[in-house]
C-alpha cells in the first residue's frame, strides 16, 4: 500500500511540476505565504470578532487554526518524520523558501480547509471564496514541491475532522 501511495504522489508531484508558469507562480507565492501558520484564516477572523453576529465564528476559526498547528505541525509531523520533496532540489531551485519541517501532514492545507469549513457553516455566501482559497492555497503546497498529495490530503482530512469537532462541540 506504501508503495502504491508513494507512487502516485510521485507521479503528481512530476504532473503539478509541468504545469508551472511564471504568472500561476506570481499568484500562487502570496497565497502560500499567507497560508502560513494559518495567517490569512487568522486576518480573515479577527475582523470577526468585533461583529456580535460573527464573533462566535471568529473564535471557531481562530480554535481550528491553534489546534491545526498543535496537531498536525508540533504532533503527528514530528511523529511521522516524513522528508519534504524539497528536500531533494536545490534552494536556487526552489520558487519559495525551503520550508525546514517534516511534510505529513500539511499544516497549511489543515489549517485552511478547517477554517474554510467553519466559515462556510456560519457564513454560506462566503463558502465559494473560502472554498476557493483552501484549494489554492493546498494546492500551492504541491505546486511548490513542498508536499506530496499524501500530505495534502492527510492534512485536509485533519482539517475536517478538526473543523467537526469544533462545530459540534
Amino acid at each position: 500500500m506504501c508503495s502504491f501511495i508513494k507512487k502516485i504522489d510521485e507521479k503528481v508531484l512530476d504532473s503539478v511540476s509541468n504545469i508551472q508558469r511564471p504568472i500561476f507562480s506570481k499568484i500562487l507565492i502570496p497565497v502560500t505565504k499567507v497560508g502560513s501558520l494559518g495567517l490569512i484564516w487568522l486576518l480573515i477572523a479577527v475582523p470577526m470578532l468585533f461583529s456580535e453576529s460573527l464573533r462566535y465564528t471568529g473564535i471557531k476559526v481562530i480554535l481550528v487554526v491553534v489546534l491545526a498547528g498543535f496537531l498536525g505541525e508540533g504532533l503527528i509531523k514530528h511523529l511521522a518524520k516524513r522528508k519534504r520533496p524539497s528536500k531533494y532540489i536545490e534552494e536556487s531551485d526552489m520558487l519559495i523558501k525551503k520550508p525546514i519541517t517534516y511534510s505529513f501532514p500539511s499544516g497549511h492545507t489543515s489549517s485552511s480547509v478547517a477554517s474554510a469549513i467553519v466559515i462556510s457553516r456560519s457564513c454560506p455566501g462566503l463558502s465559494i471564496p473560502v472554498t476557493v482559497l483552501a484549494f489554492l492555497v493546498s494546492f500551492s503546497r504541491l505546486y511548490f514541491k513542498v508536499h506530496y498529495l499524501s500530505d495534502i490530503v492527510a492534512g485536509a482530512i485533519l482539517g475536517i475532522v478538526l473543523s467537526y469537532l469544533v462545530n459540534y462541540f
